[in-house]
């Protein structure tokens, strides 16, 4: 495992291009461009204001920036440098931009979610969509490109547009049975629409590309209720993590619960492995220490622990808003074979179940609260970051963490993949780097006759 130089950062904004040949990052108003083999500086674009988003079209030839405190959106070329585009919203403000998925189209979200304005970098013409609704996730895009949803909201009620990404016309119009919309997701094959309600509502539909309402699912009531939906990548099935720490799985069949995983603060089921992270401490040779003392860096290890364990716990503040309990993360694994999930209430522990079995798979406890977990795009391989100075990775081999070189004090705050799978973007508050990796499978025959040891 190597590491590259560290480079300057700004806002945690470093995005690996879909294609995986360039890595862009910010510092401050400037953009840089770099090639992901040689992290050599391919361009260097300067903005008008700091920038505050960043991202790249599908086809990896254009960047957008986003200033959203000044209104502004720049778009650079990455084919002809010299070419740039500025889009200005005026009085109306900006608080979201993001690209449309044939990357020649750019929907800017106004201040109040007024309205989104849809540029088309081709025509230069401009299209608007009325009455977006301010949610956690209001728009969706079909994985192919073909259609966008959006949540809005009339009259005091919540509503869901179809719209054809090639014209921007609109094929469906619907109100959809919830009391306060939070979110819409397209499952990954495009046939269904999961909409849920606002967390004081547990409510998720299942609704069809034509608006046609296929269920409906409520686990309980009077309770917090949804707080985070993630679909697998076979659409098969939808998990839904809700406020009493528990994740229920639905399938794609008859849309009901199959199963739930519970997250209990004790695991006690002896087939389940539980790696805890321990510290070691540096050990100091005999005799005076020179001066100046050297940069010590309190290393650690995982260590399987004896069942039955006892994880830490968070006590929530029930009386204020956004109590740190349920399930805040849930992310399945690529090839849909692992969903990982965080208990917001247990917040050192990743929990990763097998949804072959449909059961507990491992529990990895960290010294420190998860911050952040993503899975390798090519095969099952998950990375943690806890704000400190290492990253974790595991994988149904084992597990490792990984101490980041370098001066002073690297905090992994964010990480995130390259497409590829052999190098893995570790940020902190101002600075990033790269860590390159094996990229030997782990085949599915491996996995089982592991399985079968546990």
């Amino acid at each position: 495992m190597n590491f590259s130089e560290v480079f300057k950062l700004s806002n945690l904004l470093c995005k690996f291009s879909p294609d995986g040949k360039y890595l862009a990052s910010c510092v401050q108003y400037r953009l840089v461009v770099r090639d992901v083999n040689t992290l050599q500086i391919l361009q260097l674009y300067t903005c008008l204001d700091q920038i505050q988003h960043v991202e790249w079209s599908a086809d990896s030839l254009f960047i957008l920036c986003a200033m959203y405190k000044r209104g502004l959106v720049q778009v650079w070329s990455l084919e002809q440098p010299e070419w740039h585009c500025k889009i200005d919203e005026g009085s109306a403000g900006l608080v979201a931009s993001c690209w449309s998925p044939d990357g020649r189209h750019i929907l800017n979200t106004t201040e109040f979610h007024l309205r989104i304005t849809v540029w088309s970098l081709c025509t230069k013409s401009i299209s608007y969509i009325k009455y977006p609704k301010a949610c956690q996730q209001g728009i969706t895009f079909t994985r192919d490109g073909r259609y966008m949803a959006l949540a809005e909201r009339r009259d005091c009620k919540d509503y869901v547009s179809v719209f054809v990404c090639s014209d921007w016309q609109l094929l469906r119009h619907f109100d959809t049975d919830t009391q306060d919309l939070a979110g819409i997701e397209w499952a990954p094959n495009g046939c269904v629409l999961a909409v849920w309600d606002t967390c004081l509502e547990y409510k998720i539909l299942l609704y069809s590309l034509d608006g046609r309402l296929l269920s409906a699912y409520c686990a309980y009531e009077w309770s917090l209720g949804i707080k985070s939906v993630a679909w697998s990548p076979s659409s098969q099935f939808l998990a839904v993590g809700s406020y009493d720490g528990k994740v229920r799985i639905l399938n794609h069949v008859t849309w009901k619960m199959i199963t739930e995983f519970g997250h209990p603060a004790t695991v006690n089921n002896p087939k389940i492995v539980v790696y805890k992270e321990t510290q070691k401490s540096p050990i100091q040779g005999l005799g005076r220490l020179p001066l100046p003392p050297p940069r010590t860096t309190s290393e650690s290890k995982y260590e399987i622990a004896a069942i039955p364990a006892s994880l830490q716990t968070l006590k929530p503040l029930t009386d204020r808003a956004n109590p740190k309990i349920g399930i805040g993360m849930l992310a399945f694994s690529p090839d849909s074979y692992f969903l990982a999930t965080r208990n917001d209430n247990v917040p050192n522990a990743v929990w990763v179940w097998d949804m072959q079995k449909l059961r507990l798979f491992v529990v990895l406890e960290q010294l420190s609260p998860v911050r952040s977990f993503q899975w390798d795009p090519q095969q099952p391989r998950l990375a943690i970051c806890t704000g400190g100075s290492k990253a974790y990775l595991w994988s149904p081999a084992g597990c490792v963490s990984v101490q980041v070189p370098g001066e002073g004090d690297f905090s992994v705050l964010s990480l995130c993949w390259h497409c590829s799978g052999d190098s893995l973007a570790l940020l902190s508050k101002d600075h990033f780097c790269l860590c390159f990796l094996e990229t030997e499978g782990i085949s599915p025959a491996a996995i089982s006759q592991l399985d079968g040891h546990m």
